[in-house]
């Protein structure tokens, strides 16, 4: 199991209590700091089997060193800020045991719904029963939570791509994951306004976000205001969809502007 983590020290702690009770307990826990300012790396030290501290460069990075160092037959790749349901590894890689190169869970919860500036997030995204997919979501993604190593390892792994690097691996592979039912787990929304401005600008810095044309079109102000207006329909107050979609979509524009000064600068 491998978790690249920047600057997570309010939530590393809880994800790697939660691995500890898996029903299926992971065979390794290697942690990659990534450069971070805060407590994670001293927080993940005290409870994960090992702990890489590298220079600030990425989720790519990270992760793609996590898998060289591993020992295990298959991977799993979480975030920082998640927490995982007692059942969640067993349910994950059962989709692997019945022969499938990879998986992924689409019953992924919003794990701070009461922090308002979650709250205003979920409705920036239009999230609804706390759910970060629907329940109707695709049995096939392009995003592995789980995969087997080797095939990790023989295309390279991620691209160093910044935002959206998890979705490359099943490009190259021409394969998609498959759905595990029931691995049910958490993913914290920013909770607060600077973490909204950072995720805006990460998302600015990346591939994604140009495949849109011109990238910068659904940030421009009539836009937004469109988008404010579906954020209060969705019943976010208005004060907080004011000031978390200015945070947001001034990231982005940051973002877009500093990946055009410095393009080789596209994570967090």
């Amino acid at each position: 199991m491998v978790v690249c983590a920047y600057d997570e020290g309010e939530h590393i702690g809880r994800l790697l209590r939660s691995l500890v009770e898996q029903t299926l307990p992971p065979n390794e826990v290697i942690v990659v700091d990534d450069g971070s300012r805060d407590e994670t790396a001293a927080i993940a030290r005290r409870r994960a089997t090992r702990v890489i501290s590298v220079e600030h460069g990425g989720p790519a990075r990270g992760r793609n060193l996590g898998a060289r160092l591993a020992r295990g037959e298959i991977l799993v790749f979480l975030d920082g800020d998640m927490a995982c349901a007692p059942t969640f590894l067993e349910k994950l890689i059962e989709p692997i045991r019945g022969g499938a190169i990879g998986s992924f869970t689409r019953d992924i919860y919003v794990g701070n719904p009461e922090n308002r500036w979650s709250a205003a997030y979920s409705a920036m995204r239009g999230l609804r029963n706390e759910r970060l997919l629907p329940s109707d979501f695709p049995d096939h993604w392009d995003n592995f939570r789980a995969i087997r190593r080797d095939a990790f390892m023989s295309v390279g792994g991620y691209d160093d791509v910044g935002y959206g690097e998890d979705r490359t691996v099943a490009r190259k592979l021409n394969e998609h994951a498959v759905v595990a039912p029931g691995a049910a787990c958490f993913h914290f929304n920013p909770s607060s306004l600077t973490e909204i401005y950072s995720n805006g600008r990460w998302i600015g810095r990346g591939p994604q976000i140009r495949k849109v044309r011109p990238p910068w079109r659904d940030h421009l102000p009539h836009r937004v205001l469109r988008w404010m207006i579906r954020d209060l329909r969705n019943g976010a107050p208005f004060l907080d969809v004011v000031a978390a979609r200015l945070s947001y979509h001034l990231g982005v524009a940051v973002g877009l502007i500093s990946s055009a000064v410095w393009p080789s600068r596209h994570w967090k």
